[in-house]
């Protein structure tokens, strides 16, 4: 299942560096994509960092007797706005992340690779998934903030 969650992360941020190269964060030190796994950060960016936030709900098998399997992924992302736009920009710059999102998931396939080592590894099948579900945009505190929902499909990784 690691891998699955690896290669969704790894392929939506190599998606957005071409969609938005400007769309970045800085985590550890280090810029990079502006697209995070909250189960691998020690800690997440403040509320308003203009990413994308993925975090892992249930899994199971697709159908019985069937050894496709999906995960549950919620990419939550929201905007406070600028300062030079006195923070009223907040809703173009989540309005514009909802299109970037509905870019990055199309093709809404992939290969799936190993990423455990520092050369990553084709596992020889593909992973897939549906559209988004766009939830409603919330203010909190300022910040404009929306979810998306969406289930990936894999075939688990089998050892050799």
């Amino acid at each position: 299942m690691q891998a699955a969650k690896d290669t969704f992360l790894k392929t939506l941020a190599a998606r957005l560096a071409t969609v938005n190269a400007a769309r970045t964060i800085v985590m550890d030190g280090c810029a990079r994509a502006a697209v995070i796994d909250e189960s691998d950060e020690t800690a997440l960016p403040p509320a308003g960092s203009d990413c994308f936030v993925l975090s892992w709900g249930e899994a199971g098998y697709a159908a019985m007797n069937s050894t496709l399997m999906y995960l549950d992924c919620t990419l939550s992302y929201a905007s406070k706005g600028t300062d030079a736009m006195l923070r009223t920009d907040r809703g173009r710059t989540v309005g514009a992340m909802c299109g970037e999102l509905l870019q990055i998931c199309q093709p809404r396939i992939a290969a799936k690779m190993d990423y455990t080592n520092s050369t990553p590894k084709a596992l020889g099948t593909q992973m897939f998934w549906t559209l988004p579900v766009m939830g409603a945009e919330k203010d909190s505190s300022g910040v404009l903030t929306r979810t998306a929902k969406l289930r990936i499909f894999f075939f688990p990784e089998v050892s050799q």
